[in-house]
C-alpha cells in the first residue's frame, strides 16, 4: 500500500483503537486549520475578509484561544468585531431593531473554520471510498476498525459512489461494519446496566467499564 498526502491520515487513524476514526482525522484537521488562522493567515488579506464575513464559532474561538499566539487571534477578533460594530445602527424604531436583531442572532452560527474542515472532509469522504475500490489491503484495515459515528457514517454513504464498480461491495460492507458494532454497543451498554444489579457485583466488567463515553462518541462523535 502506497503512502501519500491523501492517505497517510486515513491509514494512521484507521489502525486505532476509537469508535470513529473519522472524527480522529477531523481532529487532526481542524487543529492545522487553527494553527494556520494563527499564523500565516493573519495577514494574507483573502483570509481577513472571510473571518470579516464569517468569524468563528465558539468551539473553534476556543481552540484558538488554547494556543500560546495570543496576538495572532486578538488581530482576528480585531477584524472581525470591527466588522460587526459597522453593522450596529443605533435606532429607535422597531421594525428596523428586529431586522437588525436577525442577523446579529446569526453572527455566532457561522464560522470560516468550521466551513474549511468540512470541505477538508469530504476529500476524506471520497479518499476512503476510493482506497476500498484501489487497494485490497485497504479493506481488511477498514473492516477491522470500530464503525464510525453516526454523522460520518452518514456521510461516507453519501460519498459511496466514489468506490467506482466496487460500491455495491462497499456498501455491503460499510453497513454490515457499522451494524455490528452498533449492536456491540448496545450489548456493552446492556452488561453496564445489568452490572450495577448487587447479583453481578462481583462479575467482570468485560468491555463495558467505559462504554458510556464511548457511546457517546457514537452517537455524537469526539470533540476532544
Amino acid at each position: 500500500m502506497n503512502y501519500h498526502i491523501n492517505t497517510g491520515l486515513i491509514l494512521q487513524e484507521f489502525k486505532g483503537e476509537s469508535e470513529c476514526p473519522l472524527c480522529e482525522i477531523k481532529k487532526i484537521v481542524e487543529s492545522q486549520i487553527v494553527d494556520q488562522f494563527l499564523n500565516e493567515a493573519v495577514m494574507v488579506d483573502n483570509y481577513r475578509k472571510h473571518v470579516n464575513e464569517k468569524g468563528f464559532c465558539s468551539n473553534h474561538t476556543d481552540m484558538l484561544f488554547s494556543r500560546s499566539n495570543k496576538l495572532g487571534l486578538a488581530l482576528q477578533h480585531s477584524t472581525r468585531i470591527n466588522a460587526l460594530s459597522s453593522k450596529i445602527e443605533i435606532t429607535d424604531n422597531f421594525k428596523n431593531a428586529k431586522k437588525q436583531a436577525e442577523f446579529f442572532k446569526n453572527t455566532s452560527s457561522t464560522c470560516i473554520i468550521c466551513e474549511i474542515a468540512d470541505l477538508s472532509m469530504v476529500r476524506y469522504y471520497k479518499t476512503i471510498a476510493e482506497l476500498f475500490f484501489n487497494e485490497q489491503d485497504f479493506k481488511k484495515l477498514f473492516l477491522n476498525t470500530k464503525g464510525f459515528c453516526m454523522k460520518h457514517y452518514g456521510e461516507l454513504l453519501t460519498y459511496a459512489n466514489y468506490a467506482k464498480s466496487s460500491t455495491k461491495e462497499y456498501l455491503k460492507s460499510l453497513t454490515t461494519l457499522q451494524k455490528t458494532n452498533t449492536e456491540r454497543i448496545v450489548d456493552e451498554l446492556k452488561w453496564f446496566c445489568d452490572k450495577h444489579d448487587y447479583r453481578n457485583q462481583d462479575k467482570p466488567w468485560n468491555n463495558s467499564k467505559d462504554v458510556l463515553p464511548r457511546s457517546i462518541i457514537k452517537l455524537h462523535g469526539s470533540k476532544k
